[in-house]
């Protein structure tokens, strides 16, 4: 071979050999930046699980690292986030630093809203971020943990700068899309294989320190992301079929909104009874002591009727924010909404009202402070101080009333909206809590002869400090209305063994049996003065209506017109009176089916369907 040949051979082989060289190293630095950026969504992860934890800090975060899954669930959306990042723009040191950001907002803006309002973010409160925004000055402050946080992301981006200066970390375009690709198939598929599964979220249970039947409590223990994307499948609420929010606002302007003339106002104590039924009026069992007695002496100079609710032995909430809000279903109302308790304030009233329970149970704090209760009391600001346990009606019921003396003598008007938690099940079937004996014995078997008793001994007390609480209102100066109603129907043993063995049927397909599985009461009392300014005794029997007919019905009675969206309801409750989630409609005296509605009737329904979905998520609490 010639000289020239071989010179030329050999630049080609150390040509080769440097291009080889360049290769094996940029391999060497795409895997080494997978490994760091991989490493550094974990600790990204890590970070927004300590901030999640609010006010528990290390013992709750302690917690959640001892479940590797839980770790693995809230760090791996970090993760991949990260590394998509690092594939759109092939530089490690730009991943980090937008995934560093995103991290720091959503883990602060958590952190805030923990500390101020015990309340984790939800996927749905993206759609509240205007609501946010009006309250940031009231929960935004810097700790050091904060500082910490936004120094570590800030050193993380120049050291992985400084590591990856000038250097590609990926050699082709082909390995970005391919491995783009599959984060994304990845994030896809765990999203709903894992991320929406109900089973997997319940299987963790609530940190021993924390109530495990608060909602919140049962995110703060499965970390901070992981259900926050969980909830991702309940954010959006649907929309009734046909909803637009130009026709909503339409429908409500159709109908005038009246104010409550001055000399009609009328004070309006409401109290929702947990669990509370006259179950004599379904079965002849309760045949010795009569726990229903002072019931029956109010229901005698009052106005009663049956409640139709949507739930059975638990779901107090929907009966409860039904009859606040007049929606025939109500959703997650974790944003600004409209209510009856906002438009009293609107009237001069002011709204207030007490719940003997926990603040966070159900989450009533932030709920009912959406709604527009300018106060609301529970057992951990207030009644704490008579007890340690969610108080009983001894205790609720006349401080409920003091508190609306206070405000009526103070010269405004009440809307006070209170619920009970006196009766809550389950009632023991092996302990005896009672003196008298309401069935009596040998009538039931052993386990539910001790189940009924021991509700209806906490019932006959109810009862008692209702009558009390009509005493109480019966000679004062100023008009009160009181509006007593159950949420729903006891828990009586499993698979309703006491039900049954009173003789109450729940399985047939009868109208009867409809009732008597939903059915609770609901009763309107008014003292003399209010008696005056209604011009009539407020006795009688009303309608059998669904909870988000309750206050028409009370409106109805004070003879007060109400605001537009309570004309349109009434409009619906004169032809369909029950509107039931299980799919039953009252029309012309017969329960039917969706389908068995007239088409007129399903066209008000929708009417009312539409306005109430604009109510809860698009009016910011507002009417047209």
């Amino acid at each position: 071979m010639a000289p020239k040949d071989t010179k030329t051979n050999e630049k080609k082989k150390l040509k080769n050999s440097a291009e080889s060289a360049g290769k094996g190293s940029r391999a060497l630095f795409a895997i080494l930046a997978f490994v760091l950026l991989t490493a550094a969504g974990i600790g990204l992860g890590l970070m927004s699980m300590y901030f999640g934890t609010g006010s528990y800090k290390i013992p709750l975060l302690q917690y959640l690292l001892s479940q590797p899954v839980l770790v693995a669930l809230n760090t791996a959306p970090f993760v991949i986030l990260i590394l998509l990042l690092w594939c759109v723009f092939c530089k490690a040191w730009i991943a980090f630093l937008l995934s560093g950001l995103f991290c720091l907002a959503y883990s602060w803006g958590v952190f805030w809203k923990i500390m101020a309002r015990n309340d984790p973010v939800y996927a749905g409160d993206v759609f509240i971020l205007k609501d946010a925004a009006k309250m940031s000055g009231q929960y935004i402050f810097i700790t050091w943990q904060i500082l910490l946080s936004a120094f570590l992301v800030i050193l993380g981006t120049l050291v992985i700068g400084a590591i990856f200066k000038k250097r590609r970390e990926f050699p082709r375009f082909m390995t970005r899309l391919i491995l783009f690709l599959l984060l994304i198939a990845l994030s896809l598929g765990s999203y709903f294989a894992i991320y929406r599964s109900d089973e997997l979220y319940d299987s963790f249970e609530v940190w021993d320190e924390l109530n495990m039947w608060f909602e919140n409590n049962q995110f703060f223990s499965r970390g901070s992301m992981y259900p926050f994307i969980h909830s991702i499948k309940d954010a959006v609420p649907k929309a009734p079929d046909g909803y637009s929010e130009e026709e909503a606002r339409e429908i409500l302007s159709g109908y005038r909104n009246d104010d409550i003339p001055k000399d009609k106002r009328i004070n309006v104590i409401a109290v929702m009874f947990e669990a509370y039924s006259d179950l004599s009026a379904y079965t002849d069992k309760i045949s010795g002591e009569d726990p229903y007695e002072a019931y029956h002496k109010l229901q005698a100079e009052s106005y009663t009727g049956r409640l139709v609710v949507n739930v059975f032995g638990g779901g107090t909430i929907d009966t409860e924010r039904c009859v606040v809000t007049g929606f025939p279903s109500i959703g997650n109302l974790r944003q600004t909404s409209w209510s009856y308790a906002r438009w009293f304030e609107t009237q001069g009233y002011k709204t207030t009202g007490s719940h003997s329970g926990y603040a966070d149970f159900y989450n009533r704090i932030n709920v009912n402070r959406n709604l527009g209760f300018s106060e609301y009391f529970f057992l951990d600001d207030h009644y704490i101080k008579y007890t340690s346990w969610p108080s009983g009606d001894a205790i609720l019921l006349p401080e409920i009333g003091d508190m609306a003396c206070d405000i009526i003598e103070g010269g405004s008007p009440v809307f006070s909206f209170n619920v009970t938690y006196q009766n809550h099940g389950p009632y023991s079937a092996g302990e005896k809590n009672f003196e008298k004996e309401y069935v009596p014995s040998g009538v039931l078997s052993e386990s539910s002869y001790m189940i009924i008793n021991n509700y209806l001994k906490g019932i006959e007390d109810t009862s008692e400090r209702m009558l009390e609480m009509t005493e109480r209102f019966r000679d004062y100066y100023e008009p009160v209305v009181l509006l007593f109603f159950g949420d729903h129907k006891p828990w009586l043993g499993d698979q309703s063994q006491v039900y049954a063995e009173l003789g109450i049927d729940f399985d047939s397909e009868s109208d009867e049996s409809f009732y008597n599985y939903y059915g609770t009461e609901y009763l309107i009392w008014a003292n003399e003065t209010a008696r005056k300014i209604i011009g009539s005794d407020c006795t009688g029997e009303g309608p059998s209506v669904s909870p988000c007919f309750l206050m028409d019905i009370l409106f109805e009675r004070m003879g007060w017109s109400g605001p537009s969206c309570m004309k349109l309801s009434r409009s619906v409750m004169n032809v369909l009176s029950v509107v039931s989630e299980s799919g039953k409609y009252l029309q012309k005296g017969s329960l039917v089916a969706e389908d068995g509605l007239t088409l007129e009737n399903y066209g008000l329904l929708m009417k009312m369907r539409r306005a109430a979905f604009y109510l809860e998520y698009d009016s910011e609490g507002q009417l047209p």
